[in-house]
């Protein structure tokens, strides 16, 4: 009954010490501690926790302090103290749940922040890119990281389901040379700033209220942030450095 007593409110070892009274009667601390198998200092603590709870009594004989234990029915008591606390804290809520909320809508955006481990990770926060209701994605990223998770194969088919969802893409590029052998679109911008002016070992992407980060390194991950203040803060920067980049080569006939 250890385990159903728990349930119904006592802690462990005041269960042990109400079902050793139980069991041997009337006792002292000493013989209730030795058959609860718990402490004697500890032994003591419980007693008068269940005293208070109604559940034992003591009393003195000779020289010797008794502790007894007093009926099951006891528990009747016990459990309508917890439904009258239980009253009182619903009570309480009910007060103080007005102030509370006010406080917790007052205290601004909370942002929530999702991990993506592995190639997959990475694949999924992509995708998910794709979603953007706005259909405008704003990047930063190098090719070479790209390529160093991904084949050009998955690159080009990635680039021609988002032209097919009418996805617009702004990007700055950390890559150069990949500038001067690809043609863009209408729905494809891109300017270039030199790895040595803006060294980034990441790529970043910014829809919606997302901003996107993701690592290519020997364990690629991607992080979404859904936060329209952290996104909004993300388009400046990326206006910014849209401003001090500069454009492609033309493609040469």
């Amino acid at each position: 009954m250890l385990k159903e007593l728990q349930d119904f409110g006592l802690s462990e070892k005041e269960a042990r010490v109400y079902l050793a009274s139980i069991e041997i009667g009337r006792a002292t601390a000493d013989q209730l501690a030795k058959h609860a198998k718990i402490v004697r200092p500890t032994t003591y603590v419980q007693i008068k926790s269940l005293m208070e709870k109604g559940l034992m009594s003591t009393y003195e004989e000779g020289k010797k302090t008794y502790f007894a234990p007093e009926s099951p029915e006891a528990l009747k008591r016990v459990l309508e103290k917890q439904k009258e606390n239980l009253r009182t804290n619903e009570s309480l809520l009910q007060t103080l749940l007005p102030a509370l909320l006010l406080q917790f809508e007052g205290a601004g955006e909370r942002p929530v922040v999702r991990f993506f481990p592995g190639k997959e990770g990475v694949s999924a926060t992509r995708e998910e890119a794709l979603m953007t209701k706005s259909k405008k994605i704003y990047t930063i990223f190098s090719y070479e990281h790209l390529a160093n998770l991904f084949s050009e194969k998955e690159l080009d088919e990635y680039s021609e389901r988002r032209r097919g969802k009418g996805v617009y893409s702004k990007g700055i590029q950390l890559h150069k040379p990949h500038f001067e052998r690809v043609e863009f679109d209408a729905l494809t911008e891109r300017r270039f700033i030199a790895p040595d002016v803006l060294a980034l070992s990441i790529d970043l992407s910014i829809f919606d209220n997302k901003t996107v980060i993701r690592s290519y390194s020997n364990e690629p991950f991607g992080v979404i942030i859904e936060s329209e203040e952290i996104a909004e803060n993300m388009r400046s920067i990326f206006d910014f450095l849209w401003l001090n980049s500069e454009e492609p080569k033309k493609k040469e006939a």
